[in-house]
């Protein structure tokens, strides 16, 4: 804290009272390697108004949690991929995805239509063009006594327009 006593009043009172999304853009690109000047650029921050944000304790502090996640995402991550390729299941797997992609491919090719469309709809699928669940649903919709008396003014107002004429 001794640092920011330091400082000038000026420098204190243009530190940034808390951290907003642009400050966490900052953040993020300095988090990922890219030096102030170039992150500055890239989301629109002054050097000077950059200098005065990252400097300041509350900017310093959000940063070093951020870099703690990243750092204990990184470690989770990791231990992730190594306990997956340990996994035999998923090894087999793994060496048999190209020979069963080709498999489906050919299938297009199939005589039998529908081994081509249940081929195509599978590659489709895993591809992320999947057909679009639709939801059926029977709704109940009870009108307001408002709705009705407006509804019944316009009936009698129509009815009293064709007798009219």
């Amino acid at each position: 804290m001794k640092e920011h006593d330091e400082k000038s009043e000026l420098t204190r009172l243009l530190e940034p009272g808390k951290i907003g999304p642009r400050h966490r853009a900052l953040m993020r690109r300095l988090a990922a390697g890219m030096r102030l000047q170039e992150a500055c650029e890239d989301i629109g921050f002054s050097i000077s108004r950059a200098s005065l944000v990252v400097n300041s304790p509350l900017f310093k502090a959000e940063m070093e949690k951020m870099q703690d996640d990243l750092n204990k995402g990184f470690v989770e991550a990791e231990s992730e991929k190594i306990s997956r390729s340990a996994d035999p299941t998923r090894i087999a797997l793994s060496e048999s995805a190209e020979v069963a992609a080709r498999t489906l491919r050919h299938a297009l090719d199939d005589e039998n239509p529908t081994i081509r469309v249940s081929a195509a709809k599978d590659i489709l699928d895993r591809t992320g063009y999947a057909k679009e669940d639709k939801i059926k649903a029977k709704v109940l919709v009870e009108p307001s006594q408002s709705l009705i008396d407006v509804l019944s003014r316009v009936t009698k107002e129509a009815s009293v327009a064709t007798v009219d004429k």
